[in-house]
């Protein structure tokens, strides 16, 4: 029997990301059937002709790099709820092609089944039992889109054994996947199911996944090994503080029962109302819980950020999640590694974000597409955890799946095959600044210093750490905020703040005329203090500065230091006069 898609064509550009095919503020709800009337609302509008309609388009045509951004699940199933059968794209994001396969929406990467010059609007007839439809993917995959997603695969028991790959030199996240899936050695291109050490979860995405479990494996199911999973509810938790909506205290009730439910021991609920313990990829590091040489995964694209305490470290879906609970396991796609050779060491005003900022408008959003990066060299010496964790979160705004520091016992071996060598000097960078939409557009921070700015934010997984909120401390210090402008900080966790606050940093911002608010991802993903309005435009430490991603104004991203500075000027501003020159050594 011939399974045929036939219907209506939209037609949109390049990098579409997932904050624009379902924004985040939608997603505060397991209600998954309310998703579809939102799905590609905050589309920019270069990259279409025709806005998008719920239920009136069946196959979408994007251009390159479809779905990257975060790891949200729900991003293909709002566009399935929305009456979207597949979506064809040269190349998708890894998360994205993921979650697609995870679900059961059909996606295709053969553009030749497109005729030339089709438009929004019109017909097209696609035929699944075409090979054509399914070249360049893994069979594998396949057969987990037609069994009608990951766990009905799991289900039917097809998984086969774990390949073993011949003796080779290997990347150190070769190792490290090698060791989670019980062989001695893997190689890009195979397909392994892998032990996971910790899955890392919130209350935007567990509260979906319990469904799941229950649903699939039956109410009174437990989890394989409660250890392995650590929860904290930070992602919704401020959305109260700037809008009527306490649908996100129903996620974290839901997340607090299961929770309780299967008596998970690493778990971090709200201390108080409103309050986060503090944001994940910060927290379980300084709780001691992410071990170095092991494979770390989570409900969140900058799980990436624990490559930097030498995690294999990505980003999964909420169904991934589910059979992680289920079975302790992860199917994994061995990537090729990337290394970044870092030299020199950053110099008087630049940070680790410049840094990170630098190597994106080099290589672009689509430049470690389903990539490991390992970064080595003598510049790394000189890099701090919280300097590390900066540049491995950011590695996805360029599509990696992880970006990994050798801080463990293990190492990339002598021989050991890299798909690309790059190498940046610390010594020349400058402060950078990316203005909006894309973390891929920096430029150094003199080509748009007169930008004036009603909002200046630090905080994020990214820009909340103790060092970063130091670099703002400094730059702030004897100084005052802009008149009309917000100065917000957000302490990444209370261990933050209450570190922060000993070592005088926090009366400094509030002397200056800041203001500080309670850990959470909150205005990174517009959802608590800072969140921009309409018209409005903010310097923000955090990693991401897509259309809607942070409100609805437009976001320039910059180091902390850079943050504060603007918060003084009023406008996007060098850190550089603010800061004392380090004293000469003798």
């Amino acid at each position: 029997m011939s399974r045929i898609i036939k219907g209506k064509v939209f037609v949109c550009g390049s990098d579409i990301n997932t904050d624009e095919i379902i924004p985040a503020r939608y997603c505060t709800t397991p209600d998954l059937d309310t998703l579809g009337a939102h799905a590609l609302e905050d589309l920019h509008e270069s990259k279409y002709t025709v806005p998008f309609e719920a239920n009136q388009y069946d196959i979408i045509i994007a251009g390159e790099n479809f779905g990257c951004g975060s790891s949200r699940e729900v991003a293909p199933i709002s566009l399935a709820k929305a009456g979207v059968k597949i979506v064809l794209s040269p190349t998708f994001a890894r998360i994205y092609y993921r979650n697609s396969i995870n679900y059961g929406l059909p996606l295709s990467r053969n553009m030749d089944l497109v005729p030339e010059g089709i438009q929004t609007g019109d017909e097209l007839e696609i035929d699944l039992d075409d090979e054509r439809f399914w070249e360049g993917m893994l069979p594998i995959h396949q057969q987990i889109m037609l069994a009608g997603g990951l766990t009905k695969f799991n289900q039917s028991g097809q998984a086969p054994a774990n390949p073993v790959a011949e003796e080779r030199p290997q990347t150190l996240a070769e190792k490290i996947l090698a060791k989670a899936a019980g062989v001695s050695h893997v190689k890009p291109g195979m397909i392994v199911y892998a032990e996971v050490d910790r899955v890392i979860t919130h209350e935007l995405t567990l509260p979906v996944a319990a469904d799941q479990l229950y649903a699939a494996y039956g109410k009174d199911f437990k989890v394989h090994d409660p250890e392995k999973i650590l929860f904290v509810a930070d992602h919704t938790i401020q959305i109260p503080l700037i809008q009527d909506n306490w649908k996100s205290q129903i996620m974290v009730e839901k997340s607090a029962k299961f929770v309780e439910e299967q008596n998970l021991p690493h778990a971090f609920l709200p201390p108080a109302p409103f309050v986060s313990q503090g944001i994940c990829h910060v927290l379980f590091p300084e709780k001691g819980l992410i071990r170095p040489d092991t494979l770390v995964v989570g409900t969140d694209s900058h799980t990436c950020t624990h490559g930097a305490f030498g995690c294999f470290a990505f980003g999964i879906g909420n169904t991934d999640l589910t059979e992680i609970m289920a079975a302790g396991r992860v199917m994994v796609d061995v990537p090729e590694t990337i290394r970044v050779t870092l030299t020199g060491k950053m110099q008087h005003g630049v940070f680790p974000k410049d840094v990170i900022l630098y190597i994106l408008a080099e290589v672009t959003a689509n430049g470690f597409t389903s990539c490991v990066v390992e970064f080595d060299g003598p510049g790394v010496e000189h890099l701090t955890a919280d300097d590390r964790s900066t540049i491995a979160n950011m590695t996805v705004e360029g599509g990696a799946s992880c970006g990994i520091f050798a801080v463990g016992e293990l190492r990339s071996d002598d021989g050991a095959v890299f798909k690309q060598n790059l190498t940046f000097d610390l010594d020349q960078l400058t402060p950078i600044v990316a203005p909006p939409f894309s973390p891929d557009t920096g430029v150094s921070v003199d080509v748009v210093e007169k930008a004036e700015i009603d909002v200046a934010w630090v905080g994020s997984c990214t820009g909340g750490k103790l060092e970063d909120v130091q670099a703002a401390a400094d730059v702030i210090r004897g100084n005052k905020v802009a008149e009309g402008v917000k100065f917000i900080v957000a302490p990444s966790t209370i261990g933050v703040m209450e570190e922060a606050g000993r070592q005088g940093y926090l009366r400094d911002i509030i002397e200056a005329g800041g203001q500080i608010v309670q850990p959470g991802c909150g205005a990174c993903i517009g959802m608590g203090p800072g969140t921009l309005k309409e018209g409005e435009v903010g310097v923000f430490a955090s990693n991401r500065n897509f259309k809607g991603r942070a409100g609805k104004g437009n976001v320039f991203l910059a180091s902390p230091a850079s943050v504060a500075a603007s918060a003084i000027e009023g406008k996007v501003a060098d850190p550089r006069k603010y800061l004392k020159e380090p004293a000469m050594s003798s």
